[in-house]
């Protein structure tokens, strides 16, 4: 693996950013202040890994810029043409294959594993393709097909092979929703099944080439991807090029390599018939329950939904070796925003970024992440002071969103930035808001344990174990195993 030292690049939030113009010319509906927008993304400004971002309103490209390098090693800029991994921002795109094939008469959404593939084991006969679809059947984590000492990478075909050899599922189908890479796997082989033709095929014919993609492309060993972008894992003060893994060949969770441009394609295809009629392509975007379709939270064909103050939002986010991803779209408002880049995904950074630049085009409609307007304090005036405005800003619950997870998670990144005392500042601001929740305690005894206080780590994680609920029994196991080797 390369190593490639970072470059101190000075005045970093509001200047030095590549913009354009290799990228397209902004033609805005929007009054937007740029420099609020390339604070944002600061951490990608100078010798550093990419990314491109788009905000699409009304079918029209609003904004789009480009910040970093596509191709460190080759001094290759991003620019809007560049192709990212999107990761499981794929499902989207193999969920809708999926309906083509519906709306085609070829497959339906009860059809079951074993009537596809006769060889399937007995529990197939349970397992629908709308429970695939919707993270409801309960197969098991393709990664427990991983051999020991294996070195060749998995495909679809592998995982498929693997559940031939499996007799049992996590839980009984549609029983429960737990996301499921192995299922979108799985249906990639369905379509290679029913079609005779292999995937990233069936991808280019039917949705790539009809809707002019034709920067776009599945992952396939050996060919090349042109505009490509690189994949990069930055740690400390260094980045390291690596964007492959053993199930980074998997092509139906998140084998899509696309950019900005060619996504801008796909979005405007989502209000129209160019693939489907839009009566049956608006059934992807509903919860489903095991009753059926619902109007609650949850997850529909490839897209994560929610309501906000009844106004519903599709989502999803994609993170694999050296890529992050996130994608926000509220039909509604027909406005859409795609950020790509090619650096490991940091915890909430993006997610919480699409929602800014969502609160930024559509002048506070939708809240703004309060993490955004914290780190932005924190950066220019200290941890106190940005303490001080959190203890404001979460009392204002019409402009931002301040949560007992979203604040976990932000002092988690400040550990991840190696910033320990403004960790436990914020971890303690945790413990004080919300006493029963195990986050505080939980932030707070790793940054005991990194700091060799043993004592007060074991003292916290006590704390967490005794403050976890069911749903964070993951905290409380993570958190005996420490006590255990903290005791010896």
């Amino acid at each position: 693996m390369k190593y490639i030292q970072l470059t101190l690049v000075f005045s970093i939030i509001f200047f030095g950013c590549n913009s354009s113009k290799k990228s397209i010319q902004n033609s805005p509906k929007s009054n937007y202040d740029i420099e609020f927008i390339d604070y944002l993304f600061k951490d990608y400004v100078g010798n550093r890994p990419s990314a491109s971002v788009i905000v699409i309103k009304d079918n029209q490209i609003d904004f789009t810029k480009n910040y970093g390098f596509a191709d460190l090693e080759n001094n290759k800029l991003a620019t809007s043409k560049t192709n990212y991994r999107i990761a499981s921002v794929t499902k989207q795109f193999t969920a809708m294959a999926i309906m083509i094939l519906v709306n085609q008469d070829k497959l339906a959404y009860e059809t079951t594993l074993t009537e596809i593939f006769p060889e399937f084991p007995e529990y197939g006969k349970d397992i629908t393709i709308r429970q695939l679809l919707t993270h409801r059947s309960g197969l098991v984590k393709y990664n427990r097909f991983i051999k020991k000492n294996q070195t060749e990478q998995m495909l679809d075909k592998d995982v498929l092979d693997g559940l031939l050899k499996t007799d049992s599922t996590y839980f009984q189908p549609n029983t429960k929703y737990a996301y499921s890479n192995t299922g979108y796997a799985v249906l990639a082989q369905v379509i290679e099944k029913i079609t005779g033709i292999s995937f990233s095929d069936f991808m280019e014919k039917e949705i790539f080439l009809p809707l002019g993609m034709t920067n776009s492309t599945i992952l396939v060993k050996n060919r090349e991807i042109k505009n490509r972008a690189f994949g990069y894992i930055v740690k400390d003060t260094s980045i390291i090029a690596k964007d492959q893994s053993l199930t980074s060949a998997i092509q139906g969770d998140g084998g899509v390599y696309t950019s900005i441009l060619d996504y801008y394609k796909w979005d405007k295809a989502l209000y129209s018939d160019k693939l489907i009629p839009q009566a049956k392509l608006d059934e992807a975007f509903y919860n489903y329950n095991e009753k059926g379709k619902s109007t609650e939270d949850g997850y529909g064909y490839g897209w994560i939904v929610n309501y906000f103050n009844g106004t519903k939002i599709l989502q999803h986010g994609g993170s694999s070796t050296g890529f992050g991803s996130h994608v926000i779209r509220i039909p509604s408002e027909n406005i859409s925003v795609a950020i790509f880049t090619n650096r490991n995904k940091r915890g909430q950074e993006l997610p919480n970024r699409a929602k800014a630049l969502l609160s930024h085009f559509t002048n506070g409609k939708f809240q703004m992440p309060f993490e955004i307007i914290l780190e932005k304090e924190i950066d220019l005036n200290g941890i106190d002071r940005g303490i001080d405005l959190y203890n404001k800003i979460k009392r204002d619950t019409v402009n931002y969103s301040v949560s007992k997870g979203g604040l976990f998670n932000f002092g988690i990144s400040y550990i991840n930035a190696n910033k320990n005392n403004d960790a436990l500042k914020l971890f303690s601001v945790l413990q004080s808001d919300y006493p029963d929740y195990f986050g505080g305690y939980y932030g707070s005894a790793v940054i005991y344990q990194q700091e060799k206080n043993s004592k007060k780590a074991i003292e916290y994680y006590k704390k967490t174990i005794s403050h976890s609920t069911e749903k964070e029994k993951w905290a409380a196991d993570h958190s005996q195993k420490m006590i255990n080797e903290l005791s010896e």
